[in-house]
């Protein structure tokens, strides 16, 4: 067998391969699908939103966010699985760089040649269902078109569900505002949706025989581990002439937890598969020594030890950037302009993650160092645009803290800085902390506008912690991406009846019992009771001093709960028209796709009031931004934010739907989006 390294020449008579892989290390059985496009001279993406550390060679890694730029990874929620996102990023995909999509747990067993031109194939012999793990119509075909339609409809209803189901989930959509497409069954958006418009279109026609790319259907599944059927289901594939195989993951990987070995039996046609190609490499019978019967390992003691070895080598990385980044901590903070904060009420923090938020970054940390809190706790991931260098050069003056959002499992980056936050010193030493985004800027109304003011009051209520309802802030009618303050340049926002701006973020005290959630931190269920068997107490309040019980609260306020009087959260969502575009720039064109459409900017692009409450310190936090760009570090940073910035409203105004995409972002009268629902 040649080397592999000879084998990863991409041939231009093949088509182009492409897949998605969320975050983190690869397992064996990505690696074997992967591998088996790149032996077979295929051109191989591999996308993701996070870091890979083990891709395959000849297998070229890219930022998912080029085709979907999204923050916010989709899934299922009844299984909370990533599937959902994988069915719409795929259709994307194809329609869009023309790639094929393959899943990876996808063998292939041929070279997928252009000439096949439509790689859409039969899934079962038994009914009538169209597979997706390979999924390649031709661009222009109807089916992927309607198709991409439908899955970035805003409420989308499938129209091949029985009439009961289809009108419950319109119900839905219209009355229940909590109502999201991760709420749809599991697998509405996979091979079901691929044949219902296969079938509308006339296109089925084009569909391969099931043999084509599944010769192993799922109910005949177990024939891919058993060593009885191994030569029988090869002459049955290459008899067929098939150009692929699926392993179906999840049942693969359950399979080969329960051998010693932690993965599937040498001599079943996967084993041979993966052995033959250097993917796996078995122990010799002849060579390794049986153990002692009495301390044989449990049958999944090999699977189990090295997922706890994956795990404990991004604890230790997460654990030595960590300790690495606060070693100097407080050298660093001598050379805060001004000197370091410091609170009466002891150690108040933030936490915050980030992707691409450059333009904002100076301001925002100004802005909440000038209000008063003690520090701040950056984690930033696969960022382009001048963010960790701002928020490093901010941190060499003390004013922050920055780390890497490093792999955890396979969790998306919000859920992963959130488990190396509840780790961190800053966090375990914190006596009070708030989570809180880019987009957002905390507004206290009361005292002298500091975050101690809030505290005053928050702790002579006898409270230990304060909902902060969001204030959405709109575009002010501005089109162009202004080089000024976020805070200065828009100065409108929603009034109190606007009932969709009733989310929350949470500054709290910092209590062992609670766990760390994005919008309000979560009474761990062991702790519901104290020792003396009564409820174990979460007494906070609303924006206006109203006492709220936090252990009923969701995400999100009801019209009786919200307050504003004391102190809100200003949510600038939406931004000028360019910059509500920019988050969809893809190359040299706008992405449609994400959940940042048009009704979104229609729904949020509120101006009905005039609200300055973000300007209360606006003189210091000009001091501080002027006396922090003497800094070279700060300086350079801001320079390059501005260059990539400007680079990337170029990109923006030469598309070629500019126009038509900025003339379709315009918001909806008050009283529409009051009555429209949305998640």
């Amino acid at each position: 067998m040649k080397d592999f390294a000879e084998m990863t020449t991409a041939r231009t008579d093949l088509a182009p391969i492409g897949s998605l892989w969320i975050d983190g290390m690869l397992s064996w059985l990505e690696v074997a699908s992967l591998r088996s496009f790149v032996e077979l001279g295929h051109d191989v993406v591999l996308y993701t939103y996070g870091k890979i550390p083990n891709a395959p060679a000849g297998v070229v890694v890219r930022d998912a966010r080029e085709v979907w730029d999204t923050g916010e990874i989709l899934v299922y929620n009844s299984a909370n699985s990533p599937a959902l996102h994988a069915d719409i990023f795929r259709v994307m995909m194809a329609r869009q760089v023309g790639r094929v999509w393959v899943d990876t747990d996808v063998i292939a067993l041929r070279p997928f040649t252009r000439d096949v031109r439509w790689f859409l194939g039969h899934e079962r012999g038994d009914k009538l269902e169209l597979g997706n793990a390979v999924f390649g119509p031709p661009q222009d075909s109807r089916t992927l078109n309607e198709l991409y339609a439908f899955l970035t409809s805003p409420q989308p209803v499938p129209p091949w569900m029985k009439g009961k189901h289809r009108e419950e989930i319109a119900r839905r959509w219209e009355t229940d505002a909590g109502f999201g497409i991760g709420d749809l069954p599991w697998g509405t958006f996979g091979p079901k949706a691929v044949t219902q418009f296969a079938i509308a279109t006339g296109e089925l026609e084009h569909a391969a025989p099931q043999t084509a790319f599944f010769p192993v259907t799922f109910q005949d599944r177990k024939v891919l581990v058993d060593p009885r059927k191994t030569e029988e289901l090869e002459a049955l594939m290459v008899s067929a002439e098939s150009y692929s195989v699926h392993l179906y993951s999840r049942w693969m990987r359950k399979v080969c937890t329960r051998s010693d070995l932690g993965l599937p039996d040498p001599d079943s046609w996967i084993g041979r598969w993966a052995a033959k190609h250097g993917v796996i490499e078995y122990p010799s019978a002849k060579t390794a020594a049986p153990a002692p019967e009495t301390t044989a390992p449990p049958r999944d003691a090999t699977a189990k030890a090295r997922q706890q070895e994956i795990a404990q080598q991004e604890e230790q990385a997460a654990t030595a950037a960590a300790e690495a980044a606060l070693a100097d901590l407080e050298a660093r903070k001598r050379l805060v302009p001004g000197g370091a904060n410091t609170s009466r009420h002891g150690k108040v923090r933030i936490v915050t993650m980030a992707k691409d938020e450059g333009p904002y970054v100076l301001e925002w940390v100004a802005h909440h160092h000038v209000m008063g809190f003690t520090d701040i706790l950056a984690y930033t991931n696969d960022c382009t645009d001048g963010t960790d260098e701002m928020f490093d050069a901010l941190a060499a003056c003390g004013l922050c803290t920055r780390l890497d959002n490093l792999p955890w499992k396979d969790k998306p980056p919000q859920s992963r800085a959130l488990h190396w936050a509840e780790q961190n010193p800053l966090v375990t030493g914190a006596d009070w902390l708030l989570v809180m985004d880019l987009d957002e800027f905390v507004c206290v109304k009361l005292g002298d506008h500091r975050i101690d003011s809030l505290l005053d009051e928050v702790t002579a209520r006898k409270a230990t912690g304060i909902c902060l309802t969001w204030r959405f802030f709109g575009s002010g009618g501005e089109e162009e991406f202004g080089s000024g303050p976020v805070t200065e340049r828009l100065v409108h926002a929603a009034p109190d009846s606007f009932v969709k701006g009733y989310g929350i973020k949470t500054l709290f005290k910092t209590d062992p019992h609670l766990a760390l959630a994005i919008h309000r931190p979560y009474l761990n269920t062991r702790f519901a009771r104290t020792e003396e068997g009564q409820a174990y107490p979460v007494e906070w309040l609303n924006g206006s001093g109203d006492p709220i019980d936090g252990k009923d609260l969701k995400w999100r306020l009801n019209s009786r709960q919200i307050g504003y009087k004391l102190a809100q959260m200003n949510h600038y969502g939406v931004k000028s028209r360019e910059e509500y575009l920019l988050r969809r720039l893809r190359g040299d064109v706008l992405d449609n796709h994400s959940k940042y459409n048009a009704e979104y900017f229609g729904l949020f692009d509120r101006n009905e009031v005039e609200d300055r409450s973000a300007l209360a310190l606006k003189a210091e936090r000009d001091a501080l931004i002027a006396d922090l760009l003497k800094v070279p570090q700060v300086r350079a940073a801001a320079d390059l934010v501005e260059n990539r910035r400007q680079a990337k409203l170029e990109r923006l105004r030469n598309s070629a739907d500019f126009k038509d995409e900025i003339g379709g972002l315009k918001p909806y009268p008050i009283d529409t989006a009051i009555k429209m629902k949305r998640k």
